[in-house]
């Protein structure tokens, strides 16, 4: 397959992880010609209609199979109709992909234009959220709505980085996570940012100095340890007995950002709020200790925290063989490349099927019933 990459980025290294795993897969003998484009360096140089010039002159040029916008959902992205237009036009039209990485819904923080657009004119869209969001682009018109959670990155960190002993680790409970300042009332990042205070709150009442928090916006907060750079995250996991996962600003099927999948594949405890649908990729109690409410945040930590050690360990390097196993950068490379290569042959008209039925979800847990689980992760499809 010949792949054209259009990267949420300025330059090559803002996203490196994607790159790296494209550049493998090409290695590898599954994309043939790759060509990574980073469409805000590229629109900063010469202009977002300089950018669907090139898109359309390397597909001409490259024979492009597939073209995979990620991660299009910038507020500054206008609209892309008139680059799909001229995509569709070619002798050899490419099958055109597009993939979300942030939350959005149908209500409480609607998706950009651009995206919502981009969505409806692809072959297939990639979501790192299912639910109200996909219900909302099946019904603007989008087809082939599939999840594609978010994922380890092995560019950037280590699996299984050394956890210290009990006995040496600075911190009982450490907590990566940055606080806004929307002062509207009304705007859900207010209400986010309030819950975010009071569950750190919450957590140096109970720890006290054994209770860090790393990010910005806690300036003058007891426990701030400094903002931490994206990088060493898996650094600061490692002075914890445990990490609490920052609370999403609102629940949606299968919702997590990339840092559940960081803190998992470092090898320590994860304590992460419930999303619903989540459980079929991290088992709770194993992979992951769910928080119900808010209130019960210090009654799940102080449970990790009293839990045998050896068994606590040996959950913890369950859970990073999960990620080696199923929830790499790669894996997701992989699976998108898998994916398009079925829709396309059938959008080609050379024959195949692209029935949900078809798709495989690899990502899911062995125990979960997958009949089941695709009318959530699969939307729209035909």
């Amino acid at each position: 397959m010949n792949v054209l990459f259009l990267s949420q980025a300025r330059q090559l290294s803002d996203q490196q992880s994607y790159h790296d795993a494209m550049l493998r897969a090409q290695a590898a003998g599954r994309i043939q010609t790759y060509t990574n484009i980073p469409f805000y360096g590229c629109a900063q140089a010469c202009g977002w209609d300089g950018l669907w010039r090139t898109v359309v002159e390397t597909c001409q040029r490259e024979r492009t199979e597939l073209v995979f916008f990620q991660f299009f959902h910038g507020h500054a992205i206008p609209s892309p109709r008139a680059c799909v237009e001229a995509l569709r036009k070619l002798p050899s039209p490419p099958m055109i992909a597009v993939s979300c990485g942030d939350l959005f819904s149908d209500h409480a923080r609607r998706a950009p234009r651009a995206f919502l657009e981009l969505s409806v004119l692809s072959d297939v869209t990639f979501l790192t959220s299912m639910g109200r969001f996909a219900a909302l682009l099946a019904r603007l018109g989008a087809r082939r709505l599939m999840l594609m959670p978010h994922a380890f990155s092995t560019t950037v960190f280590a699996l299984g980085r050394q956890r210290p002993e009990p006995a040496a680790a600075e911190f009982d409970v450490v907590m990566v996570a940055s606080r806004g300042r929307a002062l509207n009332p009304f705007r859900y990042m207010t209400w986010a940012s309030l819950k975010r205070q009071r569950i750190v709150d919450r957590l140096y009442r109970r720890y006290g100095k054994r209770f860090a928090v790393f990010g910005h916006g806690w300036k003058n907060h007891p426990a701030w340890q400094g903002p931490v750079e994206f990088n060493r995250q898996d650094e600061v996991f490692g002075r914890g007995r445990l990490v609490v996962d920052g609370r999403p600003p609102f629940a949606q099927d299968y919702y997590a950002s990339d840092r559940p999948f960081y803190v998992a594949g470092a090898g320590v405890p994860l304590v992460q709020h419930v999303t619903p649908r989540f459980e079929a990729l991290f088992r709770p109690d194993h992979h992951a200790y769910y928080v119900g409410c808010d209130e019960a945040i210090v009654d799940v930590c102080d449970r990790v925290l009293g839990m045998d050690e050896a068994g606590l360990r040996a959950r913890a390097d369950d859970t990073v063989r999960l990620v080696a196993e199923k929830h790499l950068v790669d894996h997701r490379v992989g699976l998108i490349l898998d994916v398009c290569e079925r829709v396309g042959r059938v959008a080609g008209g050379l024959g195949g099927r692209c029935a949900a039925g078809d798709i495989p979800l690899p990502y899911f847990l062995p125990e979960v019933d997958l009949e089941r689980e695709r009318a959530f992760a699969l939307v729209n499809w035909s």
